[in-house]
């Protein structure tokens, strides 16, 4: 009998085990080339949707956030941070643009201008995490709008200890939070927005007077409107001026040097510093019926058809005797009856109307382009019917028909606004050194004060309600537990104030904030007092 020795026994199983796997291997990839059919690759594209996508200054309403602004920025303040942030390694905002679909829907987000690759990421899963919004109108219709936000990431703020408690009370003596200038930071509104010398008629009228029409357009009768974005520098001067939508044929190069002509302007204003600020400015070219010689370098005076009715005009409406727009806003709310819906709580918010008001100063046309609910749409058309005869608006001298849109704010009795929100503040029984005596006189100083040598301010929000009565009150910059507690205190033990007013001079509810300073300061003697 044959017998192998081991070592071969060894050498043998060792090939089969390495071919046996690969004959099947082969057969298998022979067979499947059989009959596998031929693959075409269709590449993966995005049909974009065939809407039209507007930029905001192109709308009558534009894109909002469902809760409001203010909600918005508590939205965007719920950012988590990532690590690197929190070790303060690195901060400052990411841009973040997206288009607001008819349906409020957010599409098409991206990062227009990053900071780091994890916060980047953080600010797109915010804004897609977005509910939907109220879309931008244009034409009484919802369409698909371009916006921009700001998402800023920033390291937390150290707990304050007896070393490092700086005194901040100094920094807000009118109670308010305040937003932080930024250095080099352009603004797109402020507290104070920029002033051409003599308002904005005088603008207007600037830049009327000193528009030559170009040839090329006057020939081929291009007429129409270029928006000129550009910015208003803290010394007042005009800078970065460029054409956000043109009409051709030299008008855009045209409307450019006329807006770089302008005079210096007075400033913005943000927390009581010169800032730069943003603005945009439309530049109309109107070609006259019958042209004179010379025309191409005198600015032509436009038709103003009988019919035509404007969105904008030189003059604009106002209620008698009043100068500004704001006027017929503040009438609105006064004619408003709210709706039992809005009085018990079960709805608020704002309804913009729309209407047109004629050369006789009549209204009419009077529609709602965005609803709350159907009493609230009732009671803003109501309010619009109810407006008195205006002053009608013109253009170029002649009272013409201009159409608005503005929003009607309803909010229950038990609503809180922000004092931005209101157009009379509250107030302290007295005045503001009353104010600061009542905390002085009746604070019961801590003893970890002087135990642990502490010195700081405690920020407290609270509620002024309709009353005047003291609400709801929370402490957001603590400085140690008895202290947050005695500020509290003195919070809810403060006398009734006089409270704030809306536009329809109806006492509402309003959100304060007071820095009180621990120990706190000496109080002012009595003048003719000794001490």
């Amino acid at each position: 009998m044959f017998t192998l020795s081991s070592s071969v026994r060894r050498r043998l199983l060792a090939g089969l085990l390495v071919a046996l796997p690969l004959l099947p291997a082969a057969a298998q990839t022979k067979s499947a080339a059989k009959k596998a059919p031929p693959r075409t690759t269709k590449p993966t594209t995005f049909t974009a949707p065939s809407e039209t996508v507007y930029e905001a200054y192109q709308l009558q309403i534009k894109p909002e956030y469902a809760a409001g602004q203010f909600a918005l920025q508590q939205y965007l303040k719920g950012a988590r941070l990532p690590a690197e942030v929190k070790e303060g390694r690195v901060q400052g905002a990411v841009f973040v643009n997206f288009v607001v679909r008819p349906t409020g829907r957010l599409t098409d987000v991206f990062v227009a201008r990053g900071l780091s690759a994890a916060t980047n990421a953080e600010a797109l899963r915010l804004i897609q995490a977005m509910p939907s919004w109220r879309p931008g109108r244009r034409n009484d219709e919802a369409v698909a709008t371009r916006y921009a936000l700001e998402v800023r990431f920033q390291k937390p703020m150290e707990a304050v200890t007896q070393q490092s408690a700086p005194d901040l009370s100094s920094l807000a003596p009118d109670h308010r939070v305040t937003e932080e200038v930024v250095e080099n930071k352009v603004y797109t509104y402020v507290e104070q927005m920029p002033e051409f010398p003599g308002g904005r008629e005088a603008m207007m009228k600037h830049i009327q007077s000193n528009t030559r029409y170009p040839a090329l357009a006057l020939r081929n009768q291009v007429e129409g409107r270029v928006f000129v974005a550009f910015v208003v520098k803290p010394d007042g001067s005009v800078s970065d001026v460029k054409v956000l939508k043109g009409i051709g044929s030299g008008c855009d190069e045209e409307a450019v040097r006329v807006i770089n002509s302008m005079p210096t302007w007075t400033p913005g204003k943000q927390n009581g510093r010169t800032v730069t600020v943003s603005y945009t400015v439309p530049v109309t070219f109107t070609v006259n019926s019958s042209p004179a010689s010379g025309a191409t370098t005198t600015p032509s005076t436009p038709v103003v058809p009988e019919e035509k009715v404007y969105t904008y005009v030189e003059q604009m409406p106002t209620i008698p005797g009043a100068p500004t727009m704001v006027s017929i806003s503040t009438a609105l709310q006064a004619a408003l009856v709210l709706p039992a819906e809005v009085r018990e709580g079960k709805s608020e918010g704002q309804v913009y109307v729309n209407f047109v008001v004629r050369p006789d100063g009549s209204t009419s046309d009077a529609k709602v382009v965005r609803s709350l609910c159907p009493t609230c749409d009732q009671a803003a058309l109501a309010a619009v019917k109810a407006l008195p005869h205006l002053t009608p608006g013109k253009q170029n001298g002649k009272t013409v028909s201009v159409q608005m849109t503005i929003p009607v704010v309803m909010y229950g009795p038990n609503h809180v606004f922000e004092y931005h929100q209101v157009t009379t503040q509250a107030t302290f029984p007295g005045n503001e050194t009353a104010l600061r005596n009542y905390l002085t006189e009746k604070m019961r100083e801590p003893k970890v004060l002087k135990q642990e040598n502490l010195a700081g301010t405690v920020e407290v929000r609270f509620v002024v309600q309709a009353d005047g009565k003291i609400g709801a009150a929370e402490v957001v910059r603590p400085l140690c537990r008895s202290c947050d507690e005695e500020a509290l205190r003195l919070v809810r033990d403060m006398p009734r104030w006089t409270p704030a007013r809306n536009a329809a001079d109806q006492p509402v509810s309003v959100r304060q904030t007071l820095h009180i300073r621990m120990p706190a300061p000496a109080a002012k003697l009595p003048p003719g007092s000794t001490g």
